[in-house]
């Protein structure tokens, strides 16, 4: 479907590089873009900072759970 839109002359000069840079079109490179932000939109995303509720101390959201052992390797080159 065709359709018309208005990009700020910064972001048009974004989104063509990247289409340059892929080898796509500025058309299925804003196409690409747009599904991209309706799917990410669409998810559950938790918020990146918290409140723990057993210490109430601020957490982040890492995307995954940190071992013990990845805290100690961390400690260790950290000194």
């Amino acid at each position: 479907m065709r359709t018309t839109v208005d990009l700020p002359p910064a972001l048009h000069h974004r989104v063509s590089r990247t289409a340059a840079a892929r080898g796509v079109s500025l058309s299925s490179m804003i196409s690409e873009l747009t599904a991209l932000g309706l799917e990410y939109s669409q998810e559950d995303h938790e918020e990146p900072m918290s409140t723990s509720p057993v210490t109430g101390l601020p957490q982040l959201r890492a995307g995954r759970p940190i071992t013990a052992d990845e805290v100690a390797d961390f400690l260790a080159e950290s000194e």
